[in-house]
């Protein structure tokens, strides 16, 4: 009888152990994520950033429809649309292995 109640006793104690083990491992996985895409989303605002400093160095943008700008890890891009005597400059960054996007209008 004796044995009986250490095996259960045993048993319950390395479950209890592994749930929180377990426990433990997700927290430190959603946290190594959350970094990840922290890290990602600011990558893609210094890309927008450049993007938008390289439009507004731009003199004429009359003869514009879209600039794309070639990178491994983002897709860079700007649509532009003529409205009136302005133009509505739509910016977009998109991270191409991340569900990260970020997007800004601007007009000219």
């Amino acid at each position: 009888m004796k044995n009986s109640f250490t095996l259960l006793f045993t048993i319950l104690i390395v479950t209890i152990l592994s749930l929180i083990s377990i426990k433990i491992f997700e927290t430190k996985s959603v946290n190594s994520t959350n970094l990840t895409n922290k890290y990602v989303y600011i990558q893609a605002l210094n890309h927008l950033e450049f993007l938008e400093e390289y439009i507004n160095s731009l003199e004429d943008v009359k003869n514009i429809n879209e600039i794309k700008i070639d990178n491994k890890e983002f897709y860079i891009k700007a649509i532009f649309k003529k409205i009136a005597l302005k133009h509505k400059i739509s910016l977009e960054v998109k991270a191409k292995n991340f569900n990260v996007r970020v997007q800004r209008t601007l007009t000219k």
